[in-house]
């Protein structure tokens, strides 16, 4: 008699204990694996006639594509398509769009890379003269030598307050401190470059001293100059490349660079955003910044990517962007994420941003279950403390 049923959700090691467990044949689990791995991927304007192929095929397997109504009347050229099913069906349906006219092979490059991609495990993050391993969430510490940001400014204006706060933040669990000198808070101004040089100079040298990888938030391709030649290997660009020049420097000093997404500018990006689809468009522009570098010459395993939390979004965007943050796992570079008290927690939450400490690391281990690798954080001694429960679980 049956003696007891249950749901599980399990990860690809688990379910090989659990076939394991039942006492199913190795070659059985080899075969099965495959089939308990289920997608849903989205591919957006599809052809009209590469969209009917692709729902056949796709249909013929046993699994599933959904397109627009309009698509059965030939009353649209292109269509958003929505397919579900084993990995072992979405390996089948690219191998089968392979041998397809039209963009048959497009579409099953696009498919194959972005399973590819989604599952990659143990990232590495190649940055100037190292890597930096991925197999488990590396904390970026915020540190502001800045008199109006929003959280810490003031408080390490001081050189000696500075590099003291880089020391604790290294002694706390820091694996790469983040320096910027330059406020990107919601309605700042641009800062000139001089006064960016004078705050960061007399720091630069002495952080990158304690042989921890040190980060630069600039945007201006001088001071990332600057900062490279003194030992800083991470440059972390708030408008994703847009000076070329920016990306002839990185590639030049072998830099590893976060690109990230900002919608407009610092001055005015909080000016009622708007967006037709947040994730899309965000993705996309991530997307085409990372070719762009590529075109340049810097190589795909020197980038991270950031969806720009608070950069040109209002709360329900970012609340969309951290709810699906697995989608940017299909870029194929380390995802970082800054989330640290920010605005969108204060809404949520009625607190000011003395008190989001919680706030922000709830958020911060949501994002790491949904994949993220690099967190940019302000607490770093209690978000490294909450990191290893999180790890220790998922293991």
């Amino acid at each position: 008699m049956l003696d007891n049923i249950y749901v599980m959700e399990m990860e690809e090691n688990e379910i090989r204990e659990e076939m394991k467990k039942i006492g199913v044949a190795t070659e059985g689990v080899e075969i099965m694996v495959p089939k308990t791995k289920f997608y849903l991927i989205k591919l957006e304007k599809v052809p009209l006639k590469d969209s009917i192929i692709l729902k056949q095929e796709a249909l013929s397997l046993g699994m599933d594509c959904a397109l627009s109504w309009n698509v059965i009347s030939l009353k649209t050229e292109y269509t958003d398509a929505l397919l579900f099913g084993t990995f072992k069906q979405l390996d089948f349906l690219s191998k089968k769009m392979f041998v397809q006219p039209f963009h048959g092979r497009e579409i099953s490059e696009l498919i194959k890379e972005a399973m590819m991609n989604y599952d990659l495990k143990n990232k590495k993050w190649k940055i100037m003269n190292g890597v930096i391993e991925l197999n488990n969430v590396k904390i970026m510490g915020i540190l502001n030598v800045t008199p109006d940001s929003f959280y810490d400014g003031g408080k390490y204006l001081n050189k000696n307050e500075a590099i003291k706060r880089i020391r604790e933040m290294i002694d706390e669990g820091a694996d790469i401190i983040d320096i910027g000198a330059e406020s990107t808070r919601p309605g700042s101004t641009p800062l000139d470059i001089e006064t960016e040089f004078e705050r960061l100079k007399d720091i630069v040298d002495e952080s990158v001293s304690y042989g921890i990888p040190v980060s630069i938030d600039t945007y201006k391709p001088k001071i990332a100059e600057y900062v490279l030649e003194h030992g800083a290997r991470i440059i972390n660009d708030i408008y994703g490349l847009r000076n070329e020049e920016m990306a002839e420097i990185v590639k030049r000093f072998g830099a590893g660079i976060i690109i990230m997404h900002m919608k407009g500018d610092p001055e005015n990006m909080q000016n009622d955003p708007k967006y037709t689809d947040v994730i899309s468009e965000t993705l996309h522009f991530l997307r085409e910044r990372i070719e762009f570098a590529i075109n340049k010459g810097i190589k795909l395993e020197h980038i991270s990517a950031d969806p720009g939390i608070g950069f040109g979004k209002n709360m329900e965007h970012n609340i969309k962007i951290i709810k699906h943050l697995e989608v940017y796992k299909t870029l194929g570079v380390p995802i970082t994420i800054g989330l640290s008290r920010k605005s969108f927690l204060g809404k949520l939450t009625g607190l000011d941003v003395e008190n989001r400490l919680i706030p922000s690391i709830s958020a911060a281990m949501f994002s790491v279950f949904k994949g993220v690798n690099i967190l940019r954080v302000h607490d770093v001694k209690e978000t490294k403390i909450a990191l290893k429960v999180i790890e220790g679980i998922m293991k």
